[in-house]
């Protein structure tokens, strides 16, 4: 005959109150047995990827270390290229210092399971840029030339371009045993390409300041790319970037904003507007290489201290485990020591709190808010799953924003930087549908004999040149995109059809004027042809279908002109 729970005293064991409380005991000791066991899982877990997180963290900053000497190895270079008779000694020891600490921090990486076929790729093309500038350094100054130190910078570029395939396998390695680590490896990535970009942008002056020659309208387009790129990455690690740091760095990117960002930019500019005119440059190229590299050194620091900070945080996660580690173990010994005292305080301290817990998880998991709040006596160890269900809902915070930005990578164009069309559709669909919308679309005229005759890469010059002039006729009036192919549009959500209108005339305007010059040296102008329409009674694909007729008009009465549709009255 089964034992009945409810018996009574006297007539089975289970039956009183005392044997009721001492199986309410035994089943509390095995929750609290069952509990101790996932606790201390979940700490020895916990451990587990604090070690390998540390051990990661460790990894991605030599990874850095070796980006950053072959970015700042251009430095020296640049100053033995650019040196003197009597100072190239010097400077040809100053660089070979460099390339010993970049040769190591390559040995290095061999020892951290890179693959070797990309590490020997990135030794490859170090060696041929290497070898350009021994050759130029070499020279005496008056014979050195405007192609030979354009090359050895471009190698040097190609070198690093190259490098970034080692740092993008290594995040994805970290990525793919940790996902947590996405923001952190983001922003490592951007603060090393915020010192690589300010690089280049000095870099472009050098080869016309060595050679006395102006600056070429290639190394113009070249160089505004690289600017926005690094104004891009600013606006993600800098000071209007809403991820938590701390107040060092803070402090950091402060003076990265007052030093590089406001004087580092402004010595470029100043030097790009004066060697765009002609070769009389105000500087050499040693002076401006040794004033630069000093407005740049915050960058370098802000890096530094990140990664610092990053990797002390993950030491000190590790310590943290372990002792947590240690506390649960000693917790679980005293909890069996005490459960039989306890049963009714397991009921109202424990499972009610973890069942709070459950729901506050259920609720993340449904993307509601956890409203979580630690009641008065409850223990430790639930005011710690708290605060973990606590920092799993920060993540999801951080991970959204993270997101956010990568949909916002999604909807640009990668090779202008504008947005794409479908970006721009959404733009138009957010507005509301009586909203007055105006719609610029223009077309690069006889963009394919361009290709044909002078290349791809020229193509390119021109659609970038022809984004700035588009960027800087429109300014905050409106959103401007690329359709793709030569084609652009431009959307303004507010005005009248004839300030559209009269924005695609001096837009017209400003493209034929602008003058540019081909690899072969001729002198060339580029036209578009512009389509208009808008208006608030009508729908976005009205709009974009009377865009694109007044387009084809345009094209068809010879190019070059803007046709305006307008609705019959």
């Amino acid at each position: 005959m089964p034992l009945s729970l409810y018996a009574d005293t006297n007539t089975g064991r289970f039956g009183g109150l005392k044997g009721r409380l001492w199986f309410m005991a035994l089943l509390a000791v095995v929750c609290t047995l069952l509990l101790a066991t996932s606790t201390i899982s979940a700490s020895i877990e916990a451990f587990r990827k604090a070690h390998a997180g540390a051990e990661n963290m460790g990894q991605f900053t030599a990874i850095f270390d070796a980006a950053n000497l072959i970015s700042a190895e251009r430095g020296p270079a640049n100053s033995l290229m650019t040196a003197s008779d009597a100072g190239r000694a010097e400077a040809r020891l100053k660089w070979h210092n460099f390339v010993g600490s970049t040769d190591a921090a390559l040995a290095e990486l061999e020892r951290r399971d890179i693959p070797d076929a990309m590490i020997d790729d990135v030794r490859a093309r170090l060696a041929a840029a290497r070898g350009l500038i021994t050759a130029i350094g070499q020279q005496q100054g008056q014979v050195r030339r405007y192609e030979e130190i354009h090359a050895a910078i471009d190698t040097m570029f190609a070198a690093r371009d190259a490098y970034r395939r080692i740092v993008e396998w290594q995040s994805g390695e970290i990525l793919r045993r940790d996902p947590d680590l996405a923001t952190i490896v983001v922003q490592g990535i951007a603060l090393s390409d915020l010192r690589e970009y300010a690089g280049r942008l000095g870099s472009y002056l050098i080869a016309p300041m060595v050679a006395g020659t102006a600056i070429t309208p290639q190394d113009v387009a070249a160089s505004s790319s690289a600017r926005g790129r690094l104004l891009e990455v600013w606006d993600l690690v800098g000071p209007r970037s809403a991820l938590p740091v701390s107040d060092t760095i803070r402090l950091k990117r402060q003076e990265v904003e007052d030093t590089f960002m406001q004087q580092g930019l402004a010595l470029i500019d100043e030097q790009m507007a004066i060697g765009s005119r002609s070769g009389r440059f105000s500087l050499d190229g040693g002076n401006l290489t040794k004033r630069y590299v000093a407005l740049m050194q915050p960058l370098g620091d802000l890096r530094n201290i990140y990664l610092s900070e990053i990797v002390s945080q993950f030491e000190t996660r590790e310590q943290d485990a372990l002792w947590a580690l240690y506390s649960n173990g000693l917790t679980t010994a005293v909890l069996l020591m005490l459960v039989l005292g306890l049963v009714a305080a397991v009921q109202i301290y424990i499972l009610r709190p973890l069942l709070r817990g459950a729901q506050a998880v259920v609720a993340l998991a449904d993307e509601r808010p956890a409203d979580l709040v630690s009641a008065p006596g409850e223990v430790r160890e639930i005011r710690r799953l708290y605060g973990a269900i606590g920092i799993l809902s920060q993540r999801l915070g951080e991970r959204a924003l993270l997101t956010r930005q990568l949909e916002i990578l999604a909807a640009t164009d990668g090779l202008t930087g504008l947005l794409n069309r479908r970006a721009i559709e959404d733009h138009a669909a957010a507005l509301a549908e009586d909203a007055a919308k105006y719609l610029i679309l223009l077309d690069i005229d006889h963009f394919k004999s361009i290709n044909d005759r002078y290349g791809h890469p020229f193509g390119d010059t021109v659609l970038r040149i022809i984004t700035d002039l588009m960027r800087h006729s429109t300014g905050a009036s409106g959103y401007v995109a690329r359709f793709g192919g030569e084609e652009f549009a431009i959307l303004r959500e507010s005005g009248s059809l004839a300030e559209a209108a009269c924005m695609a005339r001096k837009l017209r305007k400003a493209i034929e004027n602008c003058a540019l010059t081909a690899p072969d040296g001729e002198r060339l102008t580029v036209t578009a042809s512009f389509g208009v329409a808008g208006g608030g009674a009508l729908t976005w694909n009205d709009i974009l279908v009377h865009a694109d007729d007044a387009l084809y008009r345009a094209k068809d009465a010879g190019r070059n002109r803007v046709r305006v549709f307008r609705a019959p009255v």
